[in-house]
């Protein structure tokens, strides 16, 4: 918490977590052409300094499940349902000391152990169901913050924030919310 505190100012992660309360409402699903999106997918699109940053991702229901809970410490998640979510930046990004180069790359989440949890970027896009891609391919592993809320999103979905040139990437499903700040290099 205290390295993403840094890397996108309190009042920013502030506002981000806040802003995660009513993550339900909040969902785009119209891909750049305009054309309608399937609702079991979700579209999100932030431009930062450094150009346009997008996820594209499967939402999946808890349909009574709560699939982040039984996430056995270790465990890599698709984050999504289906093909594996892509995110694509136009413009290198720093999460914290790392940098992600700009490019398109799958996105995955890590039950490190606990609390912890982590963003994984793998260089294979556009797979398929499990087991999924190689781990031999992951370009960037980067902590996420993580809490839990009172209010139960039944539907997987994500925000892609920005505010005075700082970008947040969060996650709720269940009860859980996830994560993760990063800038323009």
């Amino acid at each position: 918490m205290l390295r993403i505190t840094r890397m996108i100012g309190g009042l920013a992660l502030a506002m981000a977590l806040t802003s995660l309360g009513g993550i339900a409402n909040a969902q785009t699903t119209m891909p750049s052409g305009g054309e309608e999106m399937d609702p079991g997918r979700g579209m999100l699109e932030v431009t930062l300094s450094g150009g346009k940053v997008s996820i594209e991702y499967g939402r999946p229901e808890m349909k009574g499940r709560d699939m982040l809970a039984m996430a056995p410490a270790g465990f890599v998640w698709r984050f999504g349902s289906n093909k594996s979510t892509t995110f694509s930046t136009e413009g290198d990004l720093m999460f914290g000391d790392a940098t992600l180069a700009a490019g398109s790359y799958s996105a995955w989440i890590k039950h490190v152990e606990g609390d912890a949890w982590s963003l994984i970027f793998n260089s294979e896009v556009g797979i398929w169901g499990a087991p999924g891609a190689s781990r031999e391919n992951d370009v960037l592993e980067v902590p996420m913050s993580y809490s839990v809320e009172d209010e139960m999103v039944e539907r997987l979905t994500v925000r892609l924030m920005e505010r005075e040139g700082q970008g947040a990437l969060g996650v709720g499903w269940g009860t859980h919310r996830l994560i993760v700040g990063f800038s323009a290099k």
